[in-house]
């Protein structure tokens, strides 16, 4: 049975839901606050997980603390692999305080441990990839990293995918490594940002980044959906309307989702309507991890959907 390998971070979530933004020298109290482990890779494995992939496998780092801990037992709970999560002995676990305030989030970030991770253990966690396995990995890594995990991936024959996110820099930087990249995930702002572009028409920015060397894109565009294109042509999804309580990790179900579909050789409208569906769940509930939603409860979505105009 085809694997899938996540690289990311752990990231333990303070997400406060609070009417107003804070203003220097002022304090607002929050409506509810959700604790929730989360971080990208984190929640990517876990989606997938929660959807049915088989043990998926998460390379990370996390502190020698109480958030780390907690984590680690979260995920073994889930049914996400932790072998290659290295409890690091002087980094602190990453945290991330995430403000929602009118269904929208703010980040505010302390990496420590997450940013540890080494070629090394890149090495260990990627060693056994077979062809058909899946390599999911973000930019919540050092830079150096990718090409690295990219190389490993693709001689091993495994499908690469990519989510770059978080984009934290406005400067351009080059990406020389998109020729490995089979399947590239990113949405508007993260496409813009790679190449180096303000175009807003998705349909361009994906032709685009095809030229760069991208096998296949899927630009993710929120409540507009998504838009799905590779050498042959493209393809449009829908999003899938329910009530918004919190738009946070609902980039990672969708791609944990759409991961957990292209290994089991699904077609690309299924597996995009399937991601949709996942994400939409996903920010109709507060926090991170605690949001994503199970497989059954996707497809009761769906069945729920079937048959209504788009």
């Amino acid at each position: 049975m085809p694997r899938m390998v996540v690289i990311g971070a752990l990231v333990y979530d303070l997400v406060f839901e609070v009417d107003d933004w804070v203003q220097p020298n002022a304090a607002v109290h929050a409506r509810q606050l959700t604790l929730s482990p989360g971080g990208k890779g984190l929640n990517q494995a876990v989606a997938a997980s929660r959807l049915g992939a088989c043990e998926p496998r998460l390379l990370g780092c996390v502190g020698k603390d109480v958030y780390g801990a907690q984590m680690l037992a979260a995920l073994r709970a889930e049914g996400v692999c932790v072998r290659y999560v290295r409890q690091h002995p002087r980094a602190r676990t990453s945290i991330a305080a995430i403000i929602v305030q009118d269904k929208l989030p703010a980040f505010v970030g302390a990496p420590d441990a997450s940013r540890r991770l080494n070629k090394a253990q890149l090495q260990a966690g990627l060693a056994d990839l077979q062809a058909g396995d899946l390599l999911l990995l973000g930019f919540e890594v050092p830079q150096p990293l990718i090409p690295f995990a990219l190389e490993l991936a693709k001689a091993a024959g495994a499908i690469t995918v990519m989510n770059p996110a978080p984009f934290f820099t406005h400067e351009y930087f080059a990406l020389p490594y998109l020729h490995m990249v089979d399947m590239l995930i990113p949405n508007i702002h993260e496409a813009q940002s790679i190449l180096q572009s303000d175009n807003d028409d998705p349909q361009q920015l994906a032709e685009d980044l095809l030229a760069r060397g991208v096998s296949q894109v899927v630009i993710t565009m929120g409540e507009a959906g998504s838009l799905y294109m590779d050498s042959r042509g493209s393809q449009r999804q829908r999003a899938y309307r329910l009530d918004t309580v919190d738009t946070t990790g609902a980039s990672d179900a969708f791609v944990g989702a759409l991961c957990h579909c292209l290994i089991q050789g699904w077609a690309t409208a299924r597996y995009l309507d399937f991601a949709s569906a996942a994400a939409a769940l996903c920010c109709s509930r507060p926090g991170t991890m605690s949001a994503l939603p199970t497989a059954r409860e996707v497809q009761a979505l769906q069945r729920e959907y079937r048959g209504t105009p788009a």
